[in-house]
């Protein structure tokens, strides 16, 4: 049997939405409730929504509902957001210029050290 009330939203969507937030925040410098308004606009908020309520019945009802009503947005922010975002305080933002950075230092860790020569030894069979 299912249960009543709204769904339980997964650590993934519930991650996204407040990484894309605090982004949209800082970088517009403007509130959280202004950057969710316009996070809600973004194409892809349609597809995170569908997974959001993906066991639910009449899905597709629920995602337009969601992208098109403001008093809809206004209740989820109010209901989900705001525990989401002070669940994730210190999130790292990173811009591409510092993630492309993070990249590089995470493969060169790779090839340092004992674990790096693993991948270059030959092993014979004995048949």
């Amino acid at each position: 049997m299912g249960t009543k009330g709204r769904p339980r939203i997964s650590e993934f969507v519930k991650f996204i939405i407040a990484y894309k937030v605090i982004q949209y925040a800082n970088r517009w410098n403007e509130t959280h409730y202004r950057a969710w308004l316009r996070f809600v606009k973004v194409k892809a908020f349609k597809d995170l929504m569908q997974e959001h309520y993906k066991n639910t019945q009449h899905r597709d009802h629920w995602v337009k509902t969601i992208t098109r009503n403001f008093d809809r947005q206004r209740s989820f922010y109010s209901k989900h957001l705001k525990e989401i975002i002070r669940k994730f305080p210190k999130l790292k933002i990173y811009t591409p210029k510092e993630y492309k950075a993070y990249l590089v230092k995470i493969k060169a860790r790779k090839t340092m050290g004992i674990g790096s020569l693993k991948a270059t030894v030959k092993r014979v069979r004995k048949s």
